[in-house]
């Protein structure tokens, strides 16, 4: 090597570590905004977002809300989000831009209530939306909802995706009876409330009924419910992470054909956990996390070491869990970040990020996205950019999304 280039190399070394130093040193970085204005207290129901940043750099989320109300009472309750207007709605964030466009309509099927909508991008840069619609609402609600997606590869231009694929996806799932017989094998074992959560007194009737729900197969393919982001694997398979509301019992969907077919794991072996949210390491281990109703409120956990077919037997973790969803995700830095409602009861009015530096073993930091008593902010979304900006979105007061916009080192700064 001659001087000239011994140069340039050590040049070169230089700007690396330069570049590493400032990404190491990073300043903090915050930001927060309303995707759309807050509606009146008595207004629209507004819940359940889900955010991705597109293969050009811009922000889209979706969530669901009440639209122009049909003029029929039988179709109506106190409760809006149950109402017959409920539609699927989303906003473009152009890169560079100050503000989110003026909400659109990504999916609105008429007369009925289109809930829980959740979206990803794979690995071909198709945009996949995932929602329930209900049957017979308001009467019959969550577990009574079947599952639509639609693909897109039109989404970079103002106004909603154009829709290339729409489908329902209609679950045939295996194994649920041998979860709920394993369950009623461990009432009579003394361990059986450290194991669950939850009292063999409490539990015997509610597994009495999710046995009997079992001889009637509708309730098997009805009631699969999306909220967390689905995955897409290393190798570009898609897994759709489900819970179904008549048994509550979790369960992923799976499809390396751009939908056309699908698999279904092995149920998750336990009951009483819904609204999965899943990660992987590049080991190509699977772990998930659950929204769950266990008296010692903390978030459950779970672990595939096959791709996602099989799942181990959940285990408490030690972060606090008032009974709301969760979301999680693999940072571009290696860390692990989870994004909850950091409390052991009551109504939801905290929200937290805490990242791992060890997949989720112990959590180094934790930050407050919201701490307000008596308020309401929950089922997160996260997903970050290239640049290394973490963006979460949540319903806040059921009134409107809320963005906010950070980067890791303003999580370490801690609260």
């Amino acid at each position: 090597m001659n001087v000239r280039d011994s140069a340039h190399h050590t040049m070169l070394a230089l700007i690396a570590g330069m570049l590493l130093a400032a990404t190491a040193f990073a300043e903090p970085t915050y930001h927060e905004e309303y995707i759309f204005p807050p509606a009146e207290p008595d207004g629209m129901h507004v819940h359940a977002s889900a955010i991705v940043v597109c293969p050009n750099g811009d922000l889209m989320a979706c969530w669901y809300a009440n639209g122009e109300p049909l003029d029929d009472p039988r179709f109506y309750t106190e409760d809006r989000d149950k109402h017959d207007n409920v539609r699927i709605m989303g906003s473009r964030k152009v890169k560079g831009s100050d503000a989110w466009e003026k909400p659109f309509v990504m999916n609105d099927t008429f007369g009925t209530s289109d809930n829980n909508p959740t979206m990803a991008i794979d690995h071909e840069g198709r945009l996949w939306l995932f929602h329930t619609t209900m049957l017979a609402a308001p009467q019959w609600t969550w577990s009574g909802s079947i599952l639509q997606f639609k693909i897109s590869s039109d989404y970079d231009q103002p106004g909603p995706p154009v829709w290339s694929k729409s489908s329902l996806l209609m679950p045939r799932p295996w194994g649920l009876d041998k979860v709920l017989d394993r369950v009623e094998e461990a009432l009579d074992d003394a361990e059986f409330e450290e194991k669950y959560g939850e009292s063999a007194e409490r539990a015997r009737p509610f597994v009495k009924v999710l046995q009997q729900r079992m001889e009637e197969v509708r309730f098997q393919r009805i009631g699969w419910m999306p909220r967390a982001h689905p995955l897409i694997r290393h190798d570009g398979t898609l897994i759709l992470p489900l819970s179904n509301e008549n048994f509550d019992i979790p369960m992923m969907a799976l499809t390396s054909d751009g939908g056309e077919t699908w698999t279904y794991s092995d149920p998750v072996p336990s009951i009483g956990m819904i609204q999965p949210a899943l990660v992987e390491f590049p080991d190509g281990r699977i772990d998930a996390y659950f929204r769950n109703s266990d008296g010692r409120h903390r978030v459950k956990r779970s672990t595939s070491t096959d791709g996602g077919l099989t799942w181990s037997e959940p285990e408490l973790t030690d972060r606090l869990h008032p009974g709301g969803g969760v979301d999680v995700l693999l940072l571009n830095s290696g860390n692990l970040a989870l994004v909850s409602n950091n409390k052991e009861a009551g109504p939801r009015d905290r929200l937290a990020i805490s990242i791992s530096t060890d997949h989720g073993k112990t959590w180094k930091w934790t930050r407050q996205l919201e701490d307000t008593p008596d308020g309401r902010f929950d089922y997160p979304s996260i997903t970050q950019a290239d640049d290394g900006t973490i963006h979460v979105s949540y319903s806040w007061y059921l009134r409107t999304i809320k963005h906010t916009s950070f980067n890791e080192d303003w999580v370490k700064q801690g609260d």
